[in-house]
C-alpha cells in the first residue's frame, strides 16, 4: 500500500458512512488483479466518496434512481470531483490524479480493463457489505422487485469471469436476505 493510498483509506474511514464498502472494493481489486496499480487501488477507495457529502439541493434518490443514466452520470461526476479535490490537496501527481479521475468517472460502467476491474470490485463489495441498504429500501416502501433488480444488476454487470464466480454466492445470500425481509422474516 502506498502512503497516499493509506491516507485515502484513513480519510474515507473518518468521513464516509459506508467506509467498509470502499475499503472492501479496494480489497476486491487486489483479489481480481494482484498487480493492480496505485491509481486503480486509490480509485477503489474513493469511488463513492460523494456519498460522504450529501447534496441537499439534489432531487436524486439512490434507492429509486439507481438505474437512471442521469443519476449514474451525476453520481460518478460528483465522486470524481471530490476525489480530485482531495488528491490535489494531498499533492498527488497530475498523472495519478488524471488516472484516478478517469476511473471514477466510469466506475458504474467500466469500459476497459482497469475500469472493468473497478466496476467488478464495486459490485462484489456492494453485494458483500451493502445489501442492508436494499433491505432498508424495502422497509421504507420501495418495491421489493426494484431492490431485487439492483442486487441482480450488481452481479450481472460484472464482465470479468473470475469476479462473476465470486459474485454468485454473495448474490445468493443477498437475495435470501431480501426474501426474508420481504416475507416479514
Amino acid at each position: 500500500m502506498s502512503e497516499l493510498e493509506d491516507r485515502a483509506q484513513r480519510w474515507i474511514e473518518e468521513i464516509h458512512p459506508h467506509a467498509l464498502h470502499l475499503v472492501r472494493a479496494r480489497d476486491w481489486v487486489l483479489v481480481i488483479d494482484p498487480d493492480a496499480g496505485e491509481a486503480l487501488r486509490i480509485a477503489a477507495v474513493l469511488h463513492d466518496v460523494e456519498r460522504a457529502f450529501p447534496d441537499a439541493s439534489s432531487s436524486w434518490d439512490p434507492a429509486a434512481d439507481w438505474n437512471d443514466p442521469g443519476y449514474l452520470r451525476w453520481h460518478q461526476d460528483r465522486c470524481a470531483q471530490h476525489a480530485v479535490a482531495w488528491l490535489v490537496e494531498q499533492g498527488a501527481s497530475p498523472d495519478l490524479i488524471g488516472e484516478v479521475e478517469r476511473l471514477i468517472l466510469v466506475h458504474e460502467e467500466g469500459g476497459w480493463y482497469d475500469a472493468d476491474v473497478l466496476q467488478a470490485a464495486d459490485s462484489l463489495s456492494f453485494l458483500e457489505t451493502l445489501t442492508s441498504i436494499t433491505l432498508a429500501w424495502v422497509q421504507r416502501g420501495i418495491d421489493p422487485e426494484h431492490a431485487r433488480a439492483k442486487l441482480q444488476f450488481m452481479a450481472d454487470r460484472i464482465t470479468i469471469e473470475s469476479a462473476r464466480a465470486d459474485a454468485e454466492p454473495l448474490l445468493v445470500r443477498a437475495l435470501e436476505d431480501l426474501d426474508a425481509v420481504g416475507s416479514g422474516g
